[in-house]
């Protein structure tokens, strides 16, 4: 039977590779995505406060 050590190294080996395989596939995405966000903006009055 495997000690306590070994078994928490391979549960934490699993967990930095699972972590390790989202980022990658996250950056893979993000470099896949080509943004086209266009943008209106006026401005339509402007309220001067007044004593």
């Amino acid at each position: 039977m495997h000690s306590f050590g070994y078994k928490a190294n391979a549960l934490l080996t699993f967990a930095v590779t699972i972590v390790d395989l989202t980022c990658a596939i996250d950056s893979l995405v993000d470099n896949l995505n080509t943004p086209s966000l266009t943008t209106l903006i006026q401005v339509l009055n402007i309220n001067w406060f007044k004593k």
